[in-house]
């Protein structure tokens, strides 16, 4: 038959119901968009995971060495691949006086200009001082006000969160004053995600190298040490139960591929016997089968989507390709199993059929 033909006779059979278009179409569309959400639900539970790991500030490891950090190496380490924020801070002895409240004095301490990154999202190099949010809701202030102290006037550059969730306290309520990178420091922040395994190793770079050797011995420890000391984010992701959503796609597509055209099998040899090719036969059950398993992989598709729009808008894109991934399978999947049936089919089987009708 020509390619005509057999796209016309096709055509014929969806529009008659004789394929079972919309049987066949629907029970693969509910199989690929099930796959798809259940996959989709373990992956953005997965995603939130590690979101809340590093908003935690469970991926900052800090260097505390007295004295002895150098702020300019400190803060190059956020040019390093993976190390997305650094930055060095230096306590001070002296308490600063807020003129709201007079009778609490804030414990302050000057930052390199990078260590806003490190507590906030906020790039860049701020000029004033970085407030904790509940210091910044007790007086009122926010982004660009002045705060009035007894040390002069301080310009707020930026407002970070630092809840009590486990974090290294004695900063829920302080001043940090940004100042110049240049100098020594008593200790160097710095943020890597995904995590980098030799991230100590390069916070112990930063030290001075005129560091005295009877100094106390550099202590490295992380922020936040509640969500557990790393996070396994590709080890779960590759362990996880519906990582086999996409063969499964594909067998159980193949299966119906398969039973439609067993359920046509008398109609294909009463063909067969009346001249038409095996290679015909086979493609006609391709285009047919190509028509219902489309539709239901142009379902899978919008699940996809949909289950993209579950997890953060940086992560949708990687998401979404992963998920796709499941009704092509079974796009393919039907088609297999549609010309294995096809191929399968012999004149000799007619009477058999006929009888068992």
């Amino acid at each position: 038959m020509k390619l005509s033909a057999l796209f016309r006779e096709a055509g014929r059979n969806i529009v008659t119901g004789t394929t079972r278009f919309a049987l066949l179409g629907i029970l693969s569309a509910v199989v690929f968009a099930s796959l798809v959400l259940l996959d989709a639900l373990t992956t953005s539970g997965l995603v939130a995971s590690a979101e809340r790991f590093r908003s935690s500030g469970a991926a900052t490891e800090i260097l505390v060495a007295e004295g002895r950090v150098d702020g300019a190496a400190c803060e190059a380490l956020a040019g390093v691949p993976g190390v997305t924020a650094s930055g060095a801070l230096r306590s001070s002895a002296r308490k600063i006086t807020i003129a709201t409240l007079p009778d609490a004095p804030v414990p302050a301490h000057e930052v390199s200009p990078g260590f806003s990154a490190v507590v906030s999202d906020r790039a860049g190099s701020p000029s004033g001082v970085l407030l904790p949010r509940e210091l910044a809701d007790m007086i009122r202030a926010g982004l660009g006000d002045e705060v009035a102290t007894d040390a002069g006037p301080m310009r707020v550059a930026e407002v970070f969160d630092y809840p009590s969730d486990g974090r290294r306290p004695g900063f829920g309520y302080a001043i940090l004053s940004v100042g110049s990178a240049l100098g020594s420091y008593d200790e160097c922040w710095a943020t890597a995600w995904p995590q980098l395994p030799n991230l100590r190793t390069l916070l112990l770079a930063t030290m001075s190298p005129s560091a005295g050797d009877g100094a106390d011995k550099p202590q490295i420890m992380q922020l936040n040490s509640s969500q557990g000391a790393s996070f396994e984010g590709n080890a779960s992701f590759t362990d996880r139960l519906t990582r086999a959503a996409a063969p499964a796609a594909a067998v159980i597509a193949a299966g119906i591929g398969f039973a439609g055209v067993r359920m046509r099998r008398l109609q294909h040899t009463s063909a067969l016997h009346a001249g038409l090719r095996k290679g015909d036969l086979l493609a006609l059950g391709l285009l047919e089968a190509g028509g219902w398993a489309a539709a239901a992989g142009v379902i899978g598709v919008g699940a996809a989507a949909v289950g993209a729009s579950m997890v953060e808008r940086g992560d949708q894109f990687a998401v979404f390709a992963s998920l796709v991934g499941i009704p092509l399978a079974g796009v393919a999947g039907a088609l297999i199993g549609t010309a294995v049936a096809a191929a399968a089919m012999s004149e000799k089987h007619l009477f058999r059929y006929f009888k068992d009708r």
